[in-house]
């Protein structure tokens, strides 16, 4: 056990370390991109390449929704009194919810307009935006997991997750052998939901409920 300790240790020093953390979260959070080349033809590779670009307006707003209340969440998170977090954890949750849902809607109803309109694109590309921007939206339904993680100090634990789901991105495209992209957009957003219930589950530790159910917990007051 000792042991195990020690070397979940060392990994989080060295998944903390910027060059290799930074190197590993960029691995991990595209993998989809480093295989796709090796599995799909020309035409659907391109129409991936574009609906991935597409969904990652989710993200990215919420990036920077996220660098916003990060301080302030980090400073309830070490009072002694976390009542003041639960309260902020919730209201965060559910501005990612508004966010993450309108963002989304935009993405999914826009982008096969644009696309539409320039043409040359794989006919599987609706299928596959819709399936990255479901697995893109894990905040709607876990809330804001990322930064909720990084707020407790378990930003390292956060990035072994996004490892393990990595992986199991990589054995569930390495059984199906997948030539659709479709089929490995389903896979991703599996992969990236499961992960985010994960955390999710750790959070309510912290007495933080996921997503909406936080407006259930006695101690949450939004007003």
């Amino acid at each position: 056990m000792g042991q195990l300790i020690k070397l979940s240790v060392k990994s989080g020093a060295l998944l903390h370390s910027a060059g290799v953390g930074a190197g590993f979260r960029f691995c991990t959070r595209y993998i989809d991109l480093l295989v796709i080349p090796w599995l799909l033809n020309a035409g659907m590779l391109y129409a991936y390449l574009v609906a991935r670009g597409a969904s990652l307006c989710v993200p990215v707003l919420l990036g920077l929704l996220g660098r916003k209340v990060a301080p302030h969440l980090v400073r309830f998170a070490q009072a002694e009194q976390q009542s003041a977090f639960r309260a902020a954890a919730a209201r965060v949750n559910l501005s990612y919810m508004m966010v993450c849902g309108g963002v989304a809607l935009m993405v999914m109803s826009i982008a096969p307009y644009l696309v539409k309109r320039a043409g040359g694109l794989d006919s599987a590309f609706d299928d596959i935006l819709i399936w990255l921007v479901i697995g893109q939206s894990a905040p709607v339904l876990f809330g804001a997991t990322s930064l909720l993680m990084q707020a407790v100090e378990r930003g390292v634990f956060y990035d072994l997750l996004l490892g393990v789901t990595a992986m199991l991105f990589l054995a569930g495209i390495w059984m199906l052998n997948p030539q659709d992209g479709v089929l490995i957009a389903q896979t991703f957003a599996a992969a990236q939901l499961a992960q985010a219930a994960i955390c999710a589950l750790l959070l309510t530790q912290c007495g933080v409920w996921p997503g909406l159910t936080a407006l259930f917990h006695k101690e949450i007051k939004l007003f």
